[in-house]
């Protein structure tokens, strides 16, 4: 059975002993868990890369005609629309 993307799974990792550490200090600092630490990091990184982008795109596209500015949005849009079949194809091969 495939899982849902609320199920909890449980992964093992490798990664030197000073960053655990680290990470365990951090997470007695707030009250998490060592393993809430790190799922909570990990959302983030997600967060301030999407908007570092947004950030570096806004200051991008300020200075660009508004013709080259709809084009990069349709092929933004075309390229969503193939990630998105790509997707939909792999959950159905499984």
């Amino acid at each position: 059975m495939a899982r849902r993307p609320t199920d909890l799974v449980k992964l093992n990792l490798r990664f030197p002993e000073a960053l655990r550490r680290r990470l365990e200090r951090e997470a007695e600092k707030s009250n998490h868990s060592l393993n809430s630490e790190i799922v909570q990091r990990l959302y983030g990184s997600f967060d301030s890369s999407r908007d570092q982008t947004e950030m570096v795109a806004r200051a991008l596209l300020r200075d660009l005609d508004e013709g080259v500015v709809e084009k990069m949005i349709e092929l933004v849009h075309r390229d969503w629309a193939d990630m998105a079949a790509y997707d939909e194809w792999k959950e159905r091969s499984r």
